[in-house]
């Protein structure tokens, strides 16, 4: 469904460009869940961002292929990717609050929407959208359409921003951090919807996070993220149980695993903290904070290379072949 190839972005300075995504690759098959996660600073948001053409200037494309449905969509004008934007890739947002129009009413938005992308009336795209609240689990969704985004709560708010980004029927969708802003209590509830809705529908999607517990139960596959790089492509149970990747086993050895308790599993840190965008070492990036580290991490980057159905970029994996 989605192809990435060699996917890099990077941040014009004064003096020379700062490389925000380095040459990532990774695919998503027709109704799989990708999840991608890492640290805060991996470069997950900016991974969606550049795949709809919508990084935040400066940051800029500079290389890579994007395919979409057998379609090239890396090289479309502005108009054309309008036409790729929300009605064949939709986009859940971080926070609700400012990825809708406060001054809009909930219903303006959603018509809108579809009238942009499917050739409807308004009245059909009013009913669509009264259906559509109710699919998502708003009460009262007729009043809720004559509502405006800051009469509603955070977890009101961000069924919205679903609804939005499924209403013109995409092929892929792609929620980044769809839980970040919302109450504990009401990010259950949220993630058993988009999990509902895709089991409903079929749909491919991203799943863009940092939390492993997250992924656990919605992905099929993961994708670890450092530093601009990928460090793993695995299925869920092949990185829970089996990690090739040193950053990936410590992923796994910070995160709480309930499963585990009294079983002699220890929460242990990751040492050090992820390189700034200017400041990432020559080499695997990851070679300061790994204990597997040897000169040809310090001074080589590791390919990403396909073993078994999985893919690595590590010299010294753990259980794998060496590089």
């Amino acid at each position: 469904m989605l192809d990435v190839r060699g996917l890099t972005v990077t941040l014009p300075t004064e003096t020379v460009g700062i490389t925000a995504l380095d040459g990532i690759s990774f695919d998503v098959k027709p109704g799989e869940v990708l999840g991608i996660v890492g640290e805060s600073g991996a470069g997950k948001s900016i991974a969606g961002a550049a795949i709809i053409d919508l990084l935040v200037p400066p940051l800029k494309r500079t290389a890579g292929a994007i395919t979409l449905a057998g379609e090239r969509i890396d090289h479309l004008d502005a108009q054309a990717m309008r036409k790729v934007r929300g009605r064949r890739i939709g986009y859940v947002f971080q926070d609700p609050m400012t990825s809708l129009n406060p001054v809009l009413t909930v219903g303006r938005q959603l018509i809108d929407t579809m009238r942009a992308h499917l050739d409807i009336t308004r009245g059909m795209a009013r009913r669509k959208a009264a259906e559509w609240l109710d699919r998502v689990g708003l009460p009262n969704p007729r009043e809720t359409l004559a509502r405006y985004p800051h009469e509603l709560s955070g977890g009101m708010r961000q069924r919205v921003v679903i609804a939005l980004a499924l209403c013109a029927d995409p092929v892929l969708l792609i929620a980044d951090e769809p839980t970040t802003a919302l109450d504990v209590s009401v990010q259950a509830h949220i993630l058993q919807l988009l999990r509902d809705l895709h089991e409903e529908s079929g749909i491919s999607m991203i799943l863009i996070t940092h939390d492993l517990g997250v992924v656990s139960k919605m992905a099929d596959r993961v994708a670890v993220f450092y530093a601009g790089r990928v460090a793993e492509i695995s299925t869920v149970t092949e990185l829970f149980e089996d990690p090739r990747h040193p950053y990936a086993e410590g992923l796994l050895q910070a995160t709480p695993r309930p499963s585990l308790t009294g079983r002699g599993h220890v929460i242990q840190q990751i040492p050090g903290v992820m390189p700034a965008l200017g400041k990432i070492p020559g080499g695997c990036a990851f070679h300061p904070r790994c204990s597997r580290a040897s000169e040809a991490c310090r001074t080589r980057v590791p390919e990403l290379r396909e073993e078994g159905g999985r893919s690595y970029s590590c010299f010294h994996p753990i259980g794998g072949k060496a590089q």
